[in-house]
């Protein structure tokens, strides 16, 4: 399985757990390699979520955590984790998946407000 594949997985999974969800029906069809990076990613969204929220939240400008599109933050929490915590990819690779899942996923303007977060998140 590709990695853009399990990393859209693990967005999915991050995402129905805002609402208390679960996506096991599509992550039980993956390989050994992509449900790895999966479970990955969602311990460390488990064991640092409140650190995540306040990345998100500090390099917020004229939002607030709670009004981003619950999409956009998943997509967020996601990219953060790889970047801050797994460190596997490059950070060019992690933040256009991070876009692309926006273009596929979210409004006209989240892959733009995406990137903004990230690229402020990362000077």
């Amino acid at each position: 399985m590709k990695r853009s594949t399990a990393r859209e997985l693990a967005f999915k999974a991050i995402y129905s757990r805002f609402f208390n969800a679960e996506v096991e029906e599509e992550i039980k069809d993956i390989d050994k390699e992509g449900l790895e990076f999966v479970n990955n990613i969602l311990t460390h969204y488990t064991e640092y979520k409140h650190n995540i929220n306040d990345i998100i939240a500090t390099h917020l400008k004229g939002y607030t955590i709670d009004r981003l599109y619950k999409i956009d933050l998943a997509i967020l929490v996601l990219a953060i984790i790889e970047l801050h915590y797994i460190k596997e990819n490059p950070t060019e690779v992690v933040i256009n998946e991070a876009v692309e899942l926006a273009k596929k996923y979210s409004t006209e303007k989240s892959p733009r407000f995406i990137h903004g977060v990230l690229a402020d998140i990362l000077k």
